[in-house]
């Protein structure tokens, strides 16, 4: 495993940049950057110099930092799935390698919250960097695809090893959790990761990364077969799908 750490750094209202650093290179990658004055003196403070900016959609709260920070780091290579702004882009798509300097990312094409939706796979380092695909307990709203493209997105992400640390766009644990609570009225399973969400938030002020092997036992939006989810299927005999179509529904008004 190479020696790389992920810095988390809090954006806007509830939203999450990543960096990506090694102690032994003055280079970094940044992900998804929405306020540049927040990343410019974490960045000068650790005496980095930004190479790499990955986007993995076009969303404003997502994007809207990248050109502070190419301003400051006019070489620093833009990587997106989609035009952004009038800036000069690597166009990414599914299936894409792509060797950093640090590391090497496969992107993987994740449409539903939007069309152009991908996310970052680091297998040595085992990151998953999701954007708004996957959260802790939830998944992102659907505004340009379908049900059937989130469905199919968050089965790919399923199919991932479940050592996989998932870094994900907004901090959202908490209403998601208020949400299952709701729909799955005194789960057990439930009641248990509460425990480690609350410890999450106590020690570091915040629930993220996660571990998808974890997220499989308890996010029915990723995993609709999960223990949580199975009576509900039973007593309307759905199929992976039509729960997955219920829940968000349901979410979508809560």
């Amino acid at each position: 495993m190479s020696n790389i750490s992920v810095e988390i750094i809090n954006q806007l209202n509830d939203n999450y940049s990543y960096l990506i650093f090694s102690n032994t290179s003055s280079s970094c990658i940044l992900i998804d950057p929405a306020d540049h004055k927040k990343i410019l003196p974490i960045i000068k403070k650790k005496k980095l110099k930004i190479d790499y900016i990955f986007i993995t959609h076009h969303h404003s709260d997502h994007t809207s930092g990248v050109p502070g920070l190419l301003k400051e780091y006019p070489k620093a290579r833009l990587y997106s799935p989609s035009k952004l702004f009038s800036l000069e882009i690597r166009n990414i798509s599914d299936g894409d390698i792509i060797k950093t300097s640090l590391n090497e990312f496969k992107v993987l094409s994740t449409p539903g919250h939007t069309l152009d939706h991908i996310v970052l796979i680091d297998q040595e380092n085992k990151f998953l960097f999701a954007g708004d695909v996957l959260f802790r307990l939830g998944c992102g709203r659907i505004f340009e695809g379908s049900i059937e493209q989130m469905h199919n997105s968050l089965n790919k992400l399923f199919d991932l090893s479940n050592e996989m640390n998932v870094y994900c766009g907004h901090e959202y644990t908490l209403n998601n959790l208020k949400f299952l609570q709701h729909i799955f009225v005194g789960n057990n399973n439930l009641e248990n990761g509460k425990k480690h969400i609350m410890e999450d938030l106590a020690n570091k002020k915040r629930t993220i990364p996660f571990r998808l092997g974890d997220e499989k036992k308890l996010n029915p939006f990723l995993n609709p077969g999960c223990e949580i989810a199975s009576k509900l299927k039973k007593k309307y005999n759905y199929s992976n799908l039509d729960i997955f179509r219920y829940l968000r529904k349901k979410k979508d008004n809560f």
